[in-house]
């Protein structure tokens, strides 16, 4: 089975290489290979040139400046595999990931094949997932078309939105992407991926995670633009028409209207200044705690945390600790080392941090020392509808 992997390229003569290299060394051989060069005005098309004298399977596209949508199209009208994934070109993939997702097609009877990816930011990583469970989805599709945009039960997509965690038959691709406006800068991937979802009649979803996401700060999502409001604004248009023939029972609408949330809160900081944080509800009712406080955590969780326990008037925060962040002042306190602690008096320690294993080694360093049962954890809450100003 033929399988296009195809690969818009803008600019990007830094990491173009190793994301070539990246599909040149899969294990599963029986790829084409579209280089789509959007204009590019460094040595990015010298470089696509140079890889298609290299391998026969390299097939490059040039033309001139018309963004991204325009640029897959280009990609999606040229390619002659059954199935079509997605590569940007300052990414990377498993060797493994066409091997790996195949099985999952059925010879072909699978129309999309949901994958996982990490995000790289440095020396930082994290894993995406889905909120809908593993497996191959053939009936009852209105358990992924309920959540797919936005699952309200966990206040996030249900299918990962990135066009790059996808295999897509060709023909499925092609209806999805054909008609989107051109002119769509925000949300191009979502407009192409939960098109295909709703005409797809097969779908598998794993969490295996097998594409690698450069976190860049010069991309085009992290740029500025006073345009922003605009740019919602014809994504948003552009989706509402599209769901006007599916049924209300998806609540494809009121999905879209949280989704857009990480849009609207990207244009209220970049045009306005104003960050719109997360806000993680302490998980404790105020009667379980003693009067005097020490909190463990100075990050997000911790300073949502501080927050609300300094309004609590039976409740005394008497230090505040974290072992990274010693000595900055935050708010109207000075973080500290937590070896202070065992010099206090306290009645509890909270560990103010969201995933369990941090807290987990917190636990067991504290432990040392302190009785267990003075230290509390538990996830904190956070409501999908509730933020925060930052301040």
């Amino acid at each position: 089975m033929l399988i296009s992997v195809i690969v818009p390229v803008y600019n990007t003569e830094q990491y173009l290489p190793d994301c070539i290299e990246s599909i040149l060394n899969q294990t599963y051989k029986n790829i084409e290979i579209l280089l789509v060069d959007d204009g590019s005005e460094d040595e990015s098309l010298n470089i696509c040139r140079e890889y298609s004298k290299r391998d026969t399977r390299i097939v490059v596209i040039e033309n001139k400046h018309q963004g991204l949508v325009a640029t897959r199209k280009s990609g999606v009208k040229c390619a002659k595999g059954e199935y079509c994934i997605f590569v940007d070109s300052d990414d990377w993939i498993s060797r493994d990931l066409i091997k790996e997702i195949l099985p999952l097609t059925g010879e072909g009877s699978t129309d999309i094949v949901n994958y996982s990816l990490q995000n790289i930011d440095g020396v930082k990583s994290v894993d995406w997932s889905y909120t809908i469970p593993e497996g191959i989805y053939e009936e009852k599709m209105e358990d992924i078309y309920s959540k797919m945009i936005f699952d309200f039960e966990c206040g996030c997509p249900g299918i990962i939105q990135s066009l790059c965690s996808k295999l897509i038959k060709k023909n499925i691709l092609w209806s999805s992407i054909e008609s989107v406006n051109e002119n769509i800068t925000l949300g191009e991937d979502a407009a192409v991926v939960y098109k295909a979802m709703l005409l797809s009649k097969k779908i598998a979803i794993t969490n295996k995670c097998l594409y690698f996401y450069r976190v860049r700060q010069d991309s085009m999502y992290h740029s500025k633009s006073s345009d922003v409001f605009d740019e919602i604004c014809c994504f948003q248009k552009y989706m509402r028409n599209l769901f006007l023939e599916y049924e209300e029972e998806y609540r494809l609408e009121d999905q879209l209207k949280y989704y857009l949330m990480s849009f609207i809160r990207k244009g209220l900081e970049d045009v306005y200044g104003i960050k719109l944080l997360n806000l993680y509800r302490t998980p404790f009712e105020i009667l379980e705690l003693h009067k005097r406080i020490v909190l463990y955590g100075a990050g997000s969780v911790g300073k949502s945390f501080y927050r609300q326990l300094k309004r609590e008037d039976n409740v005394e925060i008497v230090a505040w600790v974290d072992r990274g962040l010693k000595g900055k002042k935050v708010y109207d306190c000075t973080i500290e080392s937590p070896e202070v602690i065992r010099d206090m008096v306290y009645d509890n320690i909270i560990i103010a941090v969201k995933e369990q294993n941090i807290a987990e080694e917190i636990k067991q360093q504290l432990s040392v020392q302190i009785p267990e049962g003075k230290i509390l954890w538990r996830k904190p809450r956070i409501n999908w509808w509730e933020r925060e100003i930052t301040i």
